[in-house]
């Protein structure tokens, strides 16, 4: 029997889809992160909240509950920041839900981790981790700094410790090797069923070389002066030369471009598909079958952020301290508004005024964060 609906009865048959279809959109913007969980990261002594405190005396060493992403300083008060004025993601998540929820402690980031050795190691951590926890849980990518900053100080040597790096360049991580190893590490994570795997741009760490000027807090003096005491990012801050500006920029540059295509890969492979076979850097990596539930996204944020001299630990002018653990926070949770007022780097093909973010993106663009 064929039923027939007047003008107005199909008005409202259409208008009552058309709502059940938002709700529906909305549910999914409501996962994104109102019924996460459980939180974990891969990644280094940024997200170990190094020297975050940036005072005399310094820790020099990690002070996790300083860290932009696990930290749990806010006890019930879900609204609030801890004593260390870090208001993690966690905890921003916790006072959108208004209830706890899960973040390892200890996360599973390592001070001094590189990708091309660490990460894979870490997905299995990570991997453990939520797998133990409540759905829905979300996994963040955070490392590439240091397949940067563990490179020599002088440019050409005639071996480096492993084939993976390059002794043409500072003995840094070869972008190939890095491809490699963030793919294996990937299969882990999209493996883990109804997780958010966040894969994020490491920071424009050749910005450092604008605060040279900074005072430090553990040796009278500059900061400029500390590094040339102390190795810190040598391949950089040793005497943050144009050449070395240009190169870190460079070598920083392949590899988020390396984590945007993976990532945009790994975005579009179907539940129950698998990730590409591919051969790079002496390996054939891929197969990663993705679990039910599970979505990739890559966030751009932290590569167009500009960064503030106040930001910076004054202990190793190096790490972010607890005003930059908090920005880290805000833009991977609600995304990076660039704006006249609030302006952005801007990439011009100069390597080294792209290295210094000495030009401005002032129209209105937004990169998202990890949500």
């Amino acid at each position: 029997m064929k039923i027939e609906y007047s003008p107005f009865c199909r008005q409202i048959v259409l208008a009552m889809a058309v709502a059940a279809f938002m709700v529906g959109f909305a549910a999914v913007a409501v996962w994104g992160q109102l019924t996460i969980q459980a939180i974990d990261v891969a990644g280094d002594s940024i997200s170990k909240g190094f020297n975050a405190s940036s005072s005399f005396p310094c820790s020099n060493g990690d002070q996790e509950n300083f860290n932009w992403i696990t930290s749990h300083t806010n006890g019930s008060s879900f609204c609030s920041t801890g004593n260390e004025g870090v208001f993690s993601i966690a905890e921003r998540i916790e006072c959108d839900l208004g209830a706890a929820i899960f973040s390892a402690n200890p996360n599973h980031a390592q001070s001094g981790a590189t990708l091309v050795s660490d990460f894979v190691n870490q997905s299995a951590g990570v991997k453990s981790y939520l797998q133990a926890q409540s759905v829905q849980r979300m996994a963040v990518v955070f490392l590439g700094h240091n397949d940067n900053c563990s490179g020599t100080i002088t440019k050409v040597n005639t071996s480096c410790s492993s084939s993976d790096l390059d002794p043409q360049n500072y003995c840094k991580t070869r972008p190939d090797s890095f491809e490699r190893e963030l793919r294996k590490g990937l299969d882990q994570l999209i493996s883990i069923g109804n997780t958010r795997v966040g894969v994020v741009a490491p920071v424009r760490v050749s910005q450092l070389c604008n605060f040279g000027a900074k005072s430090n807090c553990q040796l009278l003096g500059s900061c400029q002066f500390l590094w040339g005491t102390v190795n810190i990012c040598g391949a950089l801050t040793r005497d943050c030369s144009a050449t070395r500006i240009s190169d870190t920029y460079t070598t920083m540059r392949s590899y988020r471009e390396i984590l945007k295509r993976v990532t945009t890969e790994y975005e579009a492979i179907p539940i129950g598909g698998t990730s590409p076979v591919v051969l790079i850097g002496g390996q054939s990596v891929g197969g990663g079958i993705k679990a039910l539930g599970t979505t990739v996204v890559y966030s751009d944020a932290p590569w167009f952020y500009r960064f503030k001299s106040e930001q910076i630990s004054c202990c190793d002018c190096f790490h972010p301290s607890a005003l930059g653990q908090d920005a880290l926070a805000k833009l991977l949770k609600d995304g990076l508004s660039c704006s006249k007022f609030s302006p952005c780097c801007k990439d011009t093909d100069d390597p080294l005024a792209d290295g210094k973010c000495s030009f401005n993106d002032r129209k209105r663009t937004y990169y998202r964060g990890v949500f």
